[in-house]
């Protein structure tokens, strides 16, 4: 074998590959407006004239609501007291009625038919004869 020297050159620092060249930016750190804390906001200036229009219309929306609410409860009580006139009714066919009937009658439900014959009862138009259980049943006064 011969003594082949192998000459090594001295290392250089190697450039990174470079791809084209873009703008920096120079990113500067936020910047926000302070208000000082010793100014208020402004607050919008009203005049009692501009004031007055706006309670006028809450005003009259809040009437409005109010004779719709009236005009309803008007209608329940209606259609209520019919179906009070209809039990009664029942009664001109037979001497005595039981939940059941008024329930069919009125197609409603068992706990509405028990609320119809306590108003009537209330009232002193009908009376419930029994306390509790299938042998309850009402008469005309």
């Amino acid at each position: 074998m011969s003594d082949e020297t192998i000459t090594t050159q001295p290392e250089t620092p190697q450039e990174p590959i470079s791809t084209p060249e873009q703008p920096t930016e120079i990113v500067q750190p936020d910047q926000t407006a302070q208000i000082p804390v010793n100014e208020p906001f402004a607050e919008p200036e009203t005049h009692p004239e501009q004031a007055k229009p706006v309670l006028e219309q809450t005003q009259s929306k809040l009437s409005l609501a109010r004779e719709l609410l009236i005009k309803a409860r008007n209608a329940i009580q209606f259609r209520k007291r019919k179906k009070l006139d209809r039990v009664m009714t029942l009664f001109l066919k037979q001497s005595k009625i039981t939940n059941d009937e008024v329930e069919k009658l009125l197609h409603v439900s068992d706990k509405t038919a028990e609320r119809y014959l306590n108003i009537l009862e209330k009232e002193n138009k009908i009376r419930q004869v029994g306390k509790t259980g299938k042998g309850v049943y009402y008469v005309k006064i």
